[in-house]
């Protein structure tokens, strides 16, 4: 099956090709319908996830890194057991969605509180606006897709597979020196806080990876596709829905950043 290397681990070529060949064998073949259904319930339960965090957090407002050591632990359990049984992933695509939601939700509320300390108020606060921005900018690139005027190569693809690694190297060794009170300047939030120079430039950045998280979405679009054409197996359809739900989330986190730059550079629009 020639499948197209995507930018996105999850459905990179070799594991895609992996999980196709252990699907259980069915008459049945993948659908686009199939996998959008099936990441519609991931999302739903990520967004139900995502209101249980909001609350938990705002009565444990001290429980963010729990939450967040949790969700990387977890997260990476399912990523790990996924490559070794992509099967499971009707199991285990639901758990990621919900601890992923869980995370971001607790995330919004602490995002919240840093911008009202500020005297800064965002309407429906900075989980509906990620929301909205991440629902503009998966709509986009299904727009895109279909009429035609994007593609994934092959180089395309390896050039967005080196950028997700080298951005998720930066991202874990953000993340490890948070652990010892260190921020890592123009990736960590609460860092660069009005006009300053490293504002702008941390929002430049949080930009360039947005767009790299909406071209990996792309083509993992272009991989559900093409599965689809290619008559792999349905049950395959959760281990896709899987792979689009990690970038959509990505996109979504990504979002969040750049509101809340957003909102700290220019005052978000409205103060108390």
């Amino acid at each position: 099956m020639s499948i197209l290397r995507s930018s996105n681990p999850i459905l990179a070529e070799g594991r895609l090709e992996e999980a196709l060949r252990s699907s259980p064998s069915s008459p049945a073949t993948v659908t686009v319908a199939g996998v959008v259904n099936k990441t519609t319930l991931c999302l739903a339960v990520a967004v139900v996830f995502g209101a249980l965090g909001n609350s938990f957090v705002k009565t444990n407002p001290g429980a963010l890194f729990m939450v967040s050591m949790a969700s990387f632990v977890v997260s990476l359990g399912v990523g790990f057991a996924l490559f070794g049984r992509p099967s499971w992933a009707i199991f285990l695509a639901p758990i990621y969605a919900a601890v992923q939601g869980f995370f971001m939700g607790a995330v919004g509320v602490v995002l919240d509180n840093i911008l009202k300390s500020k005297g800064i108020a965002l309407t429906g606060g900075i989980a509906l606006q990620a929301f909205i921005m991440t629902a503009g900018v998966a709509l986009t690139c299904l727009i895109l897709y279909r009429s035609g005027a994007v593609r994934i190569t092959q180089r395309g693809a390896f050039i967005l597979w080196a950028c997700v690694l080298g951005i998720g190297v930066t991202y874990l060794i953000s993340f490890v020196l948070s652990l010892f009170g260190v921020a890592t300047p123009f990736i960590s939030l609460p860092n660069q806080t009005g006009g300053s120079t490293g504002a702008y430039i941390g929002l430049a950045i949080n930009g360039l990876i947005l767009v790299v998280a909406a071209f990996t979405f792309i083509a993992d679009i272009q991989q559900v596709d093409q599965a689809s054409k290619e008559g792999a197996p349905a049950s395959s359809e959760w281990y896709l829905a899987y792979g689009l739900t990690v970038s959509l989330v990505w996109i979504y986190f990504e979002s969040m950043k750049i509101i809340f730059r957003l909102a700290m550079i220019f005052g978000g629009g409205k103060r108390d």
